[in-house]
């Protein structure tokens, strides 16, 4: 019995997005463990089990795939904040302790971050315009928070230096020696409280 031809096309799609997702699952554990220049097409389609011309099916180049590994992550981060923003649960505390959360619950995203701000290379303005509109996504969910509990003035400076303390908790305690990873994550938990605590209080004063 022949299939119909809608359905067959259906398939066939959803087969494509797989292999895509695929793709983009194992270049991002590829490029946590590397900087962006030490990764090649070649070396990313042997471990996902295709030929080096099929990837080039799904990604014309590795920009594009290290930009899409890139926005999937931040995606994901910004649907989070968004879900707890609509659902009124989003004090400035819990919205800060939840991002970095999910940054520890998704570290290899947080390698390439790491990556991306040391050595990244973009030789496209397309490839930086998608990396900063999403950027400024994030940050605006907490531009947003900051005006409503703090007042400040100088809310896009605020919220930079949250995020570069977060990140630079998760950075420095995301895989200490020594600490298994309940008791890092509950240290790294109390440290993004004090330093909310701590801008709260500075916010208030000024």
């Amino acid at each position: 019995m022949l299939k119909e031809p809608g359905k067959f096309t259906d398939l066939k799609e959803q087969e494509k997005l797989q292999r895509k997702n695929l793709i983009l699952d194992v270049a991002e554990k590829v490029f946590s463990q590397k900087p962006f220049d030490d990764v090649n097409m070649r070396d990313l389609a042997k471990e996902v089990g295709i030929s080096p011309g099929s990837i080039y099916t799904y990604f014309p180049d590795k920009e594009t795939l290290y930009v899409e590994v890139s926005l999937r992550g931040y995606e994901r981060a910004i649907g989070i904040m968004n879900e707890m923003v609509n659902s009124g649960n989003d004090t400035l505390d819990k919205v800060a302790v939840r991002y970095m959360e999910e940054m520890i619950d998704n570290y290899d995203y947080m390698r390439i971050v790491q990556h991306c701000v040391m050595d990244g290379k973009f030789r496209t303005k397309e490839s930086i315009d998608q990396l900063k509109e999403v950027s400024r996504e994030l940050f605006g969910i907490f531009d947003r928070i900051l005006s409503k509990e703090t007042g400040a003035k100088d809310l896009r400076l605020m919220t930079h230096l949250i995020f570069s303390v977060l990140n630079g908790i998760v950075f420095t305690f995301g895989k200490y020696p020594g600490r298994s990873r309940e008791e890092g994550v509950a240290h790294m938990k109390r440290l993004a409280r004090l330093f909310i605590t701590l801008l709260n209080r500075d916010g208030r004063e000024h």
